[in-house]
């Protein structure tokens, strides 16, 4: 059953996650196992799909507040600039002493498909503590936006939290991790094909099987979401699974953060005070207008709910 909030959207999202130094490589192919490739391209920015997610959602109009931490280092203090620049609060995130900041390796070839590494640095020290100190700050939020990149344990607290204060939780389960019963608060749970089969136990590989397999999720939380790249998403609730298709786009240049952006605009959506379903619908259509442009994060183009043909 949908939880009750008792909130009046204010558009206020609040993301806890994880924040990361992204170095991106353009490629003619991805290497195989052993293969070495020379880059077409390279390129520094911020990532990690906290951050992402935070600047999707504030790039869709929503208020914006991040928390998590990064290192007192160099990489630290450009990744808090960046996301200041996109218009996403910084006041709380934390600044570790002698601990160097999240990043990740990014190698995207030509038709966009990526392969990607992640040193989690400072957000591996991300605990239940830090959760545990910002709970006011997640109380005052419409939706919370949590990922699996970031400790189980600051997670599932992150999830009490907003649980406790009547706030919707939107959980991205990426990269699967096992959260319990804490999924349960998850309105939506929003996981892939390979993230959706690893909670199920069952294949889940295209619209079929998402359809077919998808009210399962049900046991498991009050909502939830699969995303399927290009065929769009199928979202599962008390009325059912349907598919949702993607608008197609004129050329792919990069996936990267494509599932950030859907996640981020989703928060921004229901904050601001649309269902489900509509939410998802601009959700879809801004995740499809992100693989147009290289990057993740800084790249992404302003998701405006009323120009993607969604309003209140």
């Amino acid at each position: 059953m949908p939880r009750s909030n008792t909130h009046r959207p204010s558009d206020r999202v609040v993301v806890f996650g994880s924040i990361n130094l992204d170095s991106s490589f353009r490629v003619a192919s991805l290497p195989a196992p052993g293969e070495t490739v020379i880059t077409l391209s390279g390129s520094k920015g911020l990532g990690g799909k906290g951050a992402n997610q935070a600047v999707a959602a504030a790039r869709s109009g929503a208020l914006v507040t991040f928390l998590g931490a990064v290192g007192d280092d160099d990489a630290g203090r450009q990744l808090l600039v960046a996301l200041e620049a996109a218009g996403v609060e910084t006041d709380f995130v934390r600044r570790l002493v002698s601990v160097e900041s999240g990043s990740a390796m990014i190698v995207v070839d030509a038709i966009g498909q990526n392969q990607i590494v992640v040193s989690s640095g400072a957000n591996a020290l991300v605990d239940s503590q830090l959760a545990a100190s910002v709970s006011q700050v997640i109380a005052e939020a419409d939706v919370v936006i949590v990922q699996g990149e970031l400790t189980e344990p600051a997670t599932t607290a992150a999830i009490a939290a907003a649980d406790a204060a009547g706030v919707r939780v939107i959980v991205n389960l990426a990269p699967y991790m096992e959260m319990g019963s804490a999924l349960r608060t998850a309105d939506p749970l929003v996981v892939n094909e390979v993230e959706a089969s690893q909670l199920l136990g069952t294949v889940i590989s295209d619209r079929g099987s998402a359809l077919a397999f998808g009210p399962q999720l049900l046991e498991f939380c009050r909502s939830a979401v699969v995303t399927l790249g290009a065929e769009g998403a199928v979202i599962v609730d008390a009325q059912g699974a349907r598919h949702l298709a993607a608008p197609v786009v004129a050329e792919v240049r990069d996936t990267t953060g494509a599932g950030d952006a859907l996640v981020g605009v989703l928060g921004a959506a229901l904050a601001h005070g649309l269902e489900l379903e509509q939410a998802l619908r601009a959700a879809v259509a801004a995740a499809s207008q992100s693989v147009t442009v290289s990057g993740a994060a800084e790249s992404y183009p302003r998701f405006s709910l009323d120009e993607i043909g969604v309003t209140q």
